[in-house]
């Protein structure tokens, strides 16, 4: 099948399309960029027009995306937690004599910051890499060929409910590790330092605002879940021919990913901080 009658069939992603945005040079980045945006846009209106015969497969995508990042994500805060948040940081409060306030200091490191990028870099390198893989194995195999030929609008059938997934699981996920972390931290904190678990509860309800929890947390980790989704669906539908052609596919999607995210968590912070001043500052 020739990549025009792919484009004729629902497939713009066909074989000869989608040189990878680390390209070589400045046109074929800019290309691609302009492809994945094209491919955001597409995708976000298919999600909004009834029917939604994708919501079964974006639920199964939903878990799938949870279970394979739960262990890593445990592991990684725990030690994160343990390591840095108590010991570290902890004696520094400790030495200042304002160690009771390491509840509320520990949600909001972990609300604004901490909980996004550690919770970003495994969801792009579990999950995004493995939709990459998915989609490229399918085109080694030819499905998407088939698809095309019986008539099957490849966006709406395989990209829409990853990218919809994938846009639920990153939040899940980030408020999990938001969540334990603090239940980690409620566990150990109050003997390590010795204070009261009361002391604890008031110096986190005196941090906690709700511009944190729905623009820091829900926000920002959705727009990522997004990205991640578009990037890993097209650079899965856009891979070479061949097991190779895959490999060098889903390496690109985690370097692609890992700067982006990298990137944009430091320009929406810094929006966030223009927009609401009031969050900088520390109460209690």
């Amino acid at each position: 099948m020739s990549a025009e009658a792919g484009r004729r069939d629902g497939n713009p992603y066909a074989r000869g399309f989608g040189a990878s945005v680390l390209g070589t040079g400045p046109g074929t980045s800019l290309k691609a960029a302009g492809e994945i945006g094209a491919l955001t846009v597409r995708v976000l209106r298919e999600a909004v027009r009834p029917p939604f015969p994708w919501f079964r497969e974006a639920v199964e995508q939903i878990s799938f995306g949870v279970r394979r990042c739960a262990i890593p994500l445990v592991l990684s805060h725990s030690v994160y937690l343990i390591g840095f948040g108590i010991i570290l940081f902890g004696a520094i409060l400790a030495n200042l004599g304002i160690s009771d306030r390491i509840g509320g200091t520990v949600f909001l490191i972990w609300s604004r910051e901490i909980a996004t990028w550690i919770t970003a870099m495994i969801f792009a390198g579990v999950v995004g890499s493995a939709v990459t893989a998915d989609l490229g194995a399918r085109k080694i195999r030819e499905e998407l060929d088939a698809m095309s030929v019986l008539g099957v609008d490849q966006i709406r059938t395989l990209v829409v409910p990853r990218v919809v997934a994938m846009s639920i699981a990153m939040p899940v996920l980030a408020f999990l590790s938001l969540l334990g972390v603090n239940l980690v931290n409620f566990v150990v904190s109050p003997g390590y330092f010795g204070f009261s678990t009361g002391v604890f509860f008031d110096s986190l309800s005196n941090i906690i605002q709700p511009t944190d929890l729905f623009l820091t947390m829900f926000l920002k980790n959705a727009i990522i879940g997004v990205f991640v989704a578009v990037v890993s669906c097209y650079k899965g539908l856009a891979s070479e021919p061949g097991a190779e052609g895959v490999g060098r596919a889903v390496n690109q999607t985690v370097v692609i990913t890992f700067f982006a995210i990298w990137l944009f968590d430091v320009v929406f912070n810094l929006a966030y901080f223009t927009l609401f001043p009031d969050v900088s500052v520390l109460r209690g």
